[in-house]
């Protein structure tokens, strides 16, 4: 009877472990949905050191925590793209909070990569590959024309390094774009 006793405590200990295991790897996956210039409903700003998104007016109050935003440009082909303040957009925010009169304007960089769906979700945060596959050569203020299943990577002004998989697109001024987002620790 205390073998099975202890049997069932070492069958119960190990379920927990593999269960705490996976729900670590769960928890790596963070998903964003930011909303373009003309969406009421979901907040555009998104602060990678904060894993927090804002509107535009809190943005403005808490403009060194910003790093991507979203926005959408279709005659110039960028449709629903992310960049970041110091990206030197302009004409696409109004009003007293429009990026443009912003002091702190933090520069995110973004480089498309040939990682695989199945590549990026095998990542773990502490992977190498999150800094390797930001090509510093080929890196640019935006992330434009996002379609689901894009994979970049990106690098803050901060020197945080991060890859996002696009997983939803609505275009258009009040559209958004969703995305899975893993930052190196």
């Amino acid at each position: 009877m205390k073998k099975l006793f202890y049997f069932l405590m070492i069958l119960v200990t190990v379920s927990f472990l593999a269960t705490s295991c996976d729900k670590d790897e769960e928890d790596q996956v963070k998903t964003v949905k930011l909303g373009a210039q003309s969406n009421t409903s979901i907040p555009g700003f998104y602060s990678v050191s904060e894993i927090k998104t804002y509107t535009m007016d809190q943005g403005f109050q808490n403009q060194s925590a910003i790093d991507i935003f979203c926005f959408y440009e279709a005659e110039t082909g960028n449709n629903i793209a992310l960049a970041s303040p110091g990206s030197n957009i302009t004409g696409i925010f109004t009003g007293a909070s429009s990026v443009e009169n912003w002091t702190t304007v933090n520069t995110t960089r973004f480089s498309a990569t040939t990682l695989t769906v199945a590549q990026f979700d095998a990542v773990v945060e502490t992977d190498e590959l999150i800094v390797t596959a930001y090509d510093t050569a080929n890196n640019y203020r935006k992330a434009k024309d996002l379609k689901i299943d894009d994979i970049y990577a990106f690098k803050t002004q901060a020197a945080t390094n991060g890859l996002l998989k696009v997983t939803e697109v609505v275009q258009g001024t009040d559209g958004s774009v969703t995305f899975e987002v893993k930052v190196k620790k």
